[in-house]
């Protein structure tokens, strides 16, 4: 099972033949793919060599994540696990369909971790981005108050100068 999360992905065997490709747009997917050899993981940001003028929702640089992972289904290797004595008695084929509900089970709880991490990740990013944003934001108040603060004592000494000089001049009529 493989579990993306881009604007495409494309995987293809040692001949480059296309094996899976993720429709546009798709921010997750999953697959299962039997075969063997080299493979190539191609992951596209939005960005194509094929298109000169790209939209500008395009041109946006983007983080993507992408967790890949290659293992053996428990239904392909049923035979080895559980022997052929209780294959033949699986009459109704009830264990293949528990390994297989197991299986699949077993791949939603990685896609949930998969999830789960990636979102610890960019809540940490964001994290960082808020406090950054209030550090500034706090600094530019304290820069505020201080401004605020000597324009309010200018004020109030030309104040005082005016009074005073009123006063001063009144006393010589």
């Amino acid at each position: 099972m493989h579990y993306f999360s881009s604007s495409l992905n494309i995987i293809d065997n040692s001949d480059e033949q296309r094996v899976w490709a993720s429709n546009y747009g798709d921010s997750d997917g999953s697959f299962s793919n039997k075969g063997m050899g080299k493979h190539w993981l191609c992951l596209e940001n939005g960005m194509t060599y094929e298109n000169p003028n790209p939209h500008p929702r395009l041109k946006v640089t983007r983080t993507i994540g992408f967790a890949f992972r290659v293992k053996k289904s428990i239904s392909g290797s049923m035979a080895k696990i559980l022997g052929e004595e209780n294959m033949k008695n699986d009459v109704d084929g009830t264990t293949e369909r528990l390994l297989d509900l197991s299986d699949d089970l077993n791949d939603n709880f990685d896609v949930l971790m998969d999830h789960m991490s990636f979102m610890k990740a960019r809540e940490l990013v964001h994290r960082e981005l808020h406090e950054e944003t209030f550090t500034k934001v706090v600094r530019w108040n304290i820069l505020e108050i201080v401004v605020v603060v000597i324009v309010t004592f200018g004020q109030v000494l030309n104040v005082w100068w005016i009074l005073s000089r009123r006063k001063n001049t009144s006393n010589y009529y």
